[in-house]
């Protein structure tokens, strides 16, 4: 019998919450700090708590940033030893010196097959198979783009122009 009535003080609780409750909840609270803080200078102290707590996180943010980016350059970095260790090393056999170069020219090479079936005979792919090429196509386009910044830089730079346009609208 318990139950459904502490049931029912929940949602009268979650009810006044939603409808205008928090808004009461903050007044209330806002009026207690109000009554236990007195003085202007309480008042002014703990504001500029509240100011040094805000801008410690905002450092805190910024050197989780700066830590998340060293790490990924720090991963691209690690890559790029790898591959040259293995193109430099005596012992590494032909297919281990030239497997991702092999990759990245099938795939590019596969793309633009696709790209040519797809734009010039596509009368040749089944109806039902369209869907599937495009997916794959897709695939291979994303694929395509990483193959060409690992080639020919990264895009690191592009993100930074594309969060500096982003900011600015």
């Amino acid at each position: 019998m318990g139950l459904p009535r502490t049931g029912g003080i929940i949602m009268s609780f979650i009810t006044n919450l939603f409808s205008g409750g928090a808004s009461t909840l903050v007044d209330s609270v806002g009026k207690v700090l109000d009554n236990v803080i007195t003085t202007k200078e309480e008042k002014q102290q703990l504001d500029n708590e509240l100011r040094k707590s805000e801008m410690q996180f905002q450092i805190d943010m910024q050197k989780m940033a700066i830590e998340e980016k060293q790490m990924v350059l720090g991963d691209v970095a690690n890559a790029r030893q790898r591959e040259t260790a293995v193109q430099t090393s005596e012992n590494a056999t032909k297919l281990a010196k030239n497997v991702s170069p092999y990759l990245a020219l099938g795939t590019v090479v596969l793309t633009f097959v696709l790209f040519y079936v797809l734009i010039f005979q596509s009368d040749v792919i089944p109806d039902d198979k369209r869907d599937i090429i495009l997916y794959i196509l897709g695939v291979l386009s994303a694929t395509l783009t990483q193959i060409y910044s690992y080639y020919f830089g990264s895009s690191a730079g592009s993100k930074e122009k594309d969060k500096a346009i982003a900011d600015m609208k």
